[in-house]
């Protein structure tokens, strides 16, 4: 670029933003969203389905690991709610369910059972040699 192009031309203070809340912004509040239809979602919507099961228990570590990084955590996983399926021109496993693959890790096991409450999901706690509590 050289020194006779228009752009060079203009003075730097024209190109140094303005950092104060302009016009455009206080507009953006008070319009409603374009996408929203009218419609409002209440306040404790989840975006997870009525049916799901969520399973907090704790995360194993392996016998050959000695490794302490995660031997406090929780790990959330979700029940199975179709059963997968053999695809008959491949040969591979599929499913229907995307919530099979869904690992969710929290540092307490309070902290996996707040995030279920606050998402509405119904969970059982799974203990690594007791019976599931409710």
């Amino acid at each position: 670029m050289f020194a006779g192009s228009p752009s060079m031309a203009r003075p730097l203070e024209d190109r140094t933003r303005d950092l104060r809340p302009g016009l455009i912004q206080y507009e953006a509040r008070s319009k409603p969203a374009a996408n929203d239809n009218g419609v409002r979602a209440p306040r404790s919507s989840s975006a997870l389905p009525s049916d799901a099961l969520a399973i907090i228990e704790p995360t194993l570590i392996a016998t050959n690991q000695s490794g302490r990084a995660r031997r406090n955590q929780w790990r959330l996983r979700f029940a199975a709610r179709a059963r997968p399926f053999v695809d008959p021109l491949t040969g591979w496993t599929g499913g229907s369910d995307p919530l099979a693959h869904v690992v969710l890790r929290f540092p307490s096991r309070e902290a996996a059972e707040l995030y279920c409450r606050l998402q509405q999901l119904c969970f059982e706690v799974r203990r690594p040699g007791g019976a599931p509590r409710t």
